[in-house]
């Protein structure tokens, strides 16, 4: 999708923060970017808060064969803050005991190409700001370090507005989903403050849901 704004695919060994005000355009738009990685073989770990692993992998047409031994491995109804940071601490130490990482397959975040954390704002909306800007920072190192790309999902709102703006400061790049309502009609935008590698687009981008898709209106607009 990203590749008709001209930005090129999602890129590599980065933290990106994927926000929207109202919806789930969101989900929809890392379901599309999990789909073509799974088609290049890469290795995804999909946590998702709100939603089954069975739910996620009907969401991305997989059937059940995709488990924690194949490239995609989902923890569904994940609320298990503290291993998660557990295993993404600066000094990078795996974690064994059994009672603080009740779930071998976090592990696999170590080795992946994607972490997709669906909704971050919610796993975290009861930490302060400081905890969140450790574990932005151990994502950062993360990424660098091994390789991982991460796509942080969340909510508009539901952090405070410090937290919102420490993420968006450390992110190493943003995407947004806004909604704006005009009479009867819903008009729905794209907009990219900051990416790696490309110029911040300067205007915002009008897309359509359809289905399972989101399509992009490239066309210029005048008045």
């Amino acid at each position: 999708m990203l590749a008709n704004l001209g930005l090129g695919d999602i890129p590599g060994n980065v933290v990106l923060f994927v926000e929207e005000d109202i919806g789930d355009v969101k989900s929809i738009f890392v379901q599309m970017v999990a789909q073509e990685l799974l088609k290049d073989m890469r290795m995804i770990v999909y946590l998702s808060t709100a939603r089954s692993g069975e739910e996620v992998r009907s969401k991305l047409s997989l059937s059940a064969s995709y488990d924690e031994n194949s490239n995609f491995v989902v923890l569904g109804g994940f609320n298990d803050l503290h291993s998660l940071l557990d295993i993404c601490r600066k000094d990078g130490k795996m974690c064994t005991d059994v009672h603080i990482m009740p779930d071998a397959a976090l592990r696999n975040i170590r080795d992946a190409d994607i972490c997709i954390i669906d909704t971050f704002s919610y796993l975290f909306m009861d930490e302060d700001t400081s905890t969140i800007k450790e574990t932005l920072n151990s994502f950062v190192t993360m990424s660098r370090e091994n390789k991982t790309t991460f796509l942080l999902l969340s909510d508009m709102g539901i952090l405070t507005d410090r937290a919102e703006r420490t993420i968006r400061a450390m992110a190493d790049g943003i995407i947004q989903f806004r909604t704006e309502y005009v009479g009867s009609k819903i008009n729905r935008y794209i907009i990219i403050p900051k990416m790696p590698g490309n110029s911040p687009l300067n205007r915002m981008v009008p897309f359509n849901v359809t289905g399972r898709s989101i399509n992009i209106d490239t066309r210029e607009r005048v008045g």
